[in-house]
């Protein structure tokens, strides 16, 4: 009975688009509102109807027709939201994305079921009024004739010899398949078009999203912190009102008091103003803070010009050009600043571990550092990976918005466990989760080495000179070869395809992001830290000429190394180039941030020092993990959620990075103050509880008590 249902059924629907139901010549223009197909489009939609494989897809299509043809208004908006000749294409206006939102927007409500003969009779009547459901697709449509005038990269993918791929945004039914797509297009457009499922997106209203028990738990977990947090606070504001003096106030903070100290450890309050709070300078360090925080804010900048280059533009040759001009380096090459947090990284950790081991004269539990450090970082990292893996593809929209964030959830999901052992710089690099995660991985595995190193120059002073020095000579010299041998890159050099996904770019994930490329940094700063700690230790005053030297030198390396990208974006350079470029200016770079760092921290940094002392930077600077962990969200959200092409010029770019930035900060705020500096201030409650830190135990010192630091602790930079 169903075989001859479903019989009856399809012969009726062949009947109807065999008779009047796709003919033109029953359709009575006085009898229509109006008619919103030009008599060649109608003709060629028409045509297409016979080469749909789809019998739903089919039907749907030809009710849309039909809706068109008699001026139904949900019909017009769909196929008005849809692309039928791109402009701009020669000035390389890449991306013609028709209206996404009126795409979706067309389709308010399902569409009933209809019988072939009241469908029928209801198209030929001209009252057809029920929506169908309808996709908007991101197609690419291959236009011949059209030479781009272009010196770009080699390995462009949309220009290729005499063919162009420009991507063109479709509204469609939702019945019908990629491949159906591709066929329908293929005839109405006239042009080859190339369609998978993932350029096409569902209305969140048709039920394309639902919550899964992974968003379910995340969410609780969320909302359980913040919750938590909310208590806390309440009870910090409860201890303030009903305590008489801050005295008293500070007596229930004290850390006999395990439980009420972990609780206030969650209060808003506390940690907004510990985050305020200058630190105390006792070895130096102020200076850091306006080093971190610049240093940041530039690695951000350089983030939203990557992903802003990446995204459909009005003038792409803006960007392009842009890269060759030596002028805005800080911004192309500012790649670079990654290696001051890894040279802070190793310089604070010599600092601060290496007097802790000569109070200690000489013990140290390694173990115990790295089970203090995995506990600090790892928390606030699994929130994040945890929001990639289950809400952010569910949190917006847009034309490139699945195409760009899913394969960013996917990646997560497959390799999450990587992030979380800091290894995913070697293993799977082709699924890398967050785009920047890579730096965490690197600084552990340093890190994993630093306390063997720092005992032995505690116990062999020359010997562990000698193998800190010819660590430095090696990783300074693996660059070289690396890029030599491969015939590298010179360093990162961003193409538009790969701005739109830096982890495909074979050269990120095979050589950018390994710890052996980047090492250099890290020991250099073990160095820096050593002389550093002679410096204070002896009471040495360096000669003006020697500091008036070093500091003209360091000027020279540091704008050198920054500036001089611009040259390999010009033109074709020569393997030897590449390589004596790729070593040369990280050793100079490094060589020069080495001296500021030992500059400002040893009183020789003059106007420098005061600048980087500001009060100003010392949140900026507690933020930084949180702002290195959140702003990969920033600069997907907002270029992936791009509804149309937009201009870039100086002031467009330059409020763009400050947005970006700003909003990276706005979200770190937040991820620091429920997650970050909670945690971290209830293990070092803990720790100072049971009488242990750095490994050994020893006596609680009450000046330390107050830790103004509520993010990751200073030596670990991140």
């Amino acid at each position: 009975m169903k075989m001859l249902k479903y019989s009856l059924n399809l012969c009726l629907l062949l009947l109807l688009f065999s008779s009047n139901a796709v003919s033109t010549e029953n359709v009575n223009p006085e009898q229509s509102k109006a008619i919103y197909l030009t008599p060649n489009e109608v003709k060629l939609f028409r045509e297409s109807l016979d080469f749909i494989q789809d019998p739903n897809c089919q039907r749907d299509l030809n009710v849309t027709l039909w809706a068109l043809l008699n001026n139904v208004q949900w019909a017009v908006t769909m196929y008005d939201a849809s692309v039928r000749n791109a402009i701009g294409t020669g000035s390389k206006v890449f991306y013609q994305m028709g209206h996404f939102d009126q795409c979706l927007e067309a389709s308010s409500k399902p569409a009933t079921t209809t019988t072939a003969t009241s469908m029928e009779t209801s198209l030929n009547d001209g009252i057809y009024k029920e929506t169908i459901p309808v996709q908007y697709c991101l197609v690419d449509v291959r236009i011949n004739g059209i030479i781009l005038d272009s010196d770009e990269a080699e390995g462009d993918e949309q220009q290729q010899g005499e063919t162009l791929i420009s991507r063109w945004g479709e509204c469609l039914p939702a019945s019908c398949s990629s491949s159906d797509v591709a066929i329908f297009l293929h005839h109405i457009l006239q042009r080859n078009v190339t369609v998978s499922d993932k350029m096409c997106q569902l209305s969140t209203s048709n039920g394309s999203r639902t919550i899964s028990i992974g968003m379910f738990a995340y969410a609780s977990i969320v909302i359980f912190f913040a919750f938590f947090t909310i208590f806390c606070t309440g009870y910090h504001i409860y201890l303030k009102k009903s305590t008489a003096s801050q005295d008293d106030l500070k007596k229930a903070m004290n850390n006999n008091d395990i439980w009420k100290t972990a609780l206030l450890s969650f209060s808003v309050i506390e940690n907004t103003k510990k985050l305020f709070q200058p630190s105390s300078d006792k070895n130096g360090l102020n200076p850091l803070n306006g080093v971190k925080a610049l240093a940041m804010i530039l690695i951000l900048f350089g983030h939203a010009g990557i992903f802003i280059y990446g995204s459909p533009s009005y003038n792409v040759d803006f960007m392009s050009e842009n890269l060759k001009n030596p002028l805005v380096g800080f911004v192309v090459n500012s790649l670079l600043f990654v290696d001051v947090y890894l040279l802070l990284s190793g310089y604070l950790f010599f600092r601060i571990a290496f007097v802790e081991v000569e109070k200690r004269k000489g013990r140290l539990n390694p173990l115990f550092l790295y089970f203090g450090r995995y506990i600090r970082l790892t928390p606030p990292y699994m929130v994040v990976i945890g929001f990639y893996m289950t809400w952010f593809l569910n949190i917006g929209s847009g034309p490139i918005w699945q195409e760009r964030i899913e394969p960013q959830q996917e990646r997560c999901i497959s390799s999450w466990w990587l992030n979380i052992l800091y290894v995913n710089n070697y293993i799977n690099t082709d699924k890398l989760c967050m785009f920047q995660s890579w730096y965490l991985s690197a600084d552990t595995q340093l890190f994993m080495i630093a306390p063997f190193i720092l005992l032995l120059i505690y116990k062999f002073r020359r010997f562990g000179l000698t193998v800190l020095a010819g660590l430095v000579g090696l990783t300074s010299a693996i660059p070289f070869v690396v890029t030599y041998m491969k015939e590298a890159q010179p360093t990162f050099m961003v193409t538009r395809k790969e701005a739109e996904d830096v982890s495909l770019s074979e050269y990120y994930h095979d050589t950018y992001i390994k710890t052996h490329m980047r090492a250099s940094a890290y020991f250099i700063g073990l160095g820096i830290g050593y002389l550093a700690h002679l410096i204070h230790c002896k009471s040495i005053k360096l000669p003006k000429s020697l500091v008036r030297t070093m500091w003209t030198l360091g000027v020279i390396m540091g704008v050198g190394s920054m500036f001089s990208l611009s040259r390999f974006y010009t033109s074709s350079y020569t393997n030897m180039e590449s390589t004596i470029y790729a070593g040369l200016h990280k050793l100079a770079w490094n060589l020069a941030s080495g001296w500021l760092v030992l500059a400002v921290t040893t009183g020789h940094g003059g106007w420098v020092q005061r600048m980087l002392s500001s009060r100003v930077f010392v949140p900026f600077s507690r933020l930084t993990y949180c702002a290195y962990l959140c702003n990969g969200i920033v600069e997907l959200y907002n270029t992936s959620s791009q509804r149309t092409v937009e201009r870039s010029g100086y002031i467009e770019m330059t409020n763009y990075m400050l947005n970006h930035t700003l909003n990276t900060f706005a979200l770190a705020f937040i991820l620091c103050l429920i997650f970050e500096s909670p945690l971290h201030a209830v293990e070092r409650v803990l720790m100072r509880h049971f009488g242990v830190r750095g490994g050994a135990p020893q006596k609680r010192d009450s000046s330390s008590s107050n830790d103004a630091t509520p993010s990751t602790s200073e030596e670990q930079v991140a």
